[in-house]
């Protein structure tokens, strides 16, 4: 009941998902959920898919494939993928943010740091231009 309530007062639904089939079916039962919740209000929620723990230099298959699927039917997905990188598990353990941690703490900060930044500036972009310019009314 709290997250249909969240999702029906959102500017903007982020739904991680890694490049899995499995996650694929979830992040469709949280989109099934966000249209469930557009009709009570009778206002369109924007949502837009995030894939993470991808792989900054290995394109799968399998994540292609459910890009291609999740496009078809007019899902839109954030441009920047959340990549599996050392520094955002290093958060758990050190504490604090990315720009809190060190070089000597965890390898490849800067690529972390420019893959949280690209994410950030994305959210802001898409709020900014709103749901009818950035696609993210659910297309479909």
């Amino acid at each position: 009941m709290t997250v249909a309530y969240a999702i029906s007062r959102a500017d903007l639904v982020i739904i991680p998902t890694q490049g899995s089939q499995l996650d694929a079916a979830e992040a469709t039962k949280a989109i099934k959920l966000i249209k469930q919740q557009e009709r009570l209000p009778h206002k369109t929620i924007p949502y837009a898919i995030l894939f993470t723990r991808t792989s900054p230099t290995i394109r799968q298959r399998t994540l292609k494939h459910i890009q291609e699927e999740f496009g078809k039917y007019g899902v839109h997905a954030f441009e920047t993928q959340i990549h599996e990188r050392e520094a955002y598990r290093a958060l758990f353990s050190f504490g604090g943010t990315l720009g809190s941690l060190r070089p000597d703490q965890v390898t490849s900060l800067e690529a972390a740091v420019s893959n949280a930044r690209s994410f950030a500036a994305e959210v802001v972009a898409l709020l900014r231009g709103g749901a009818q310019e950035s696609k993210l009314a659910g297309a479909a």
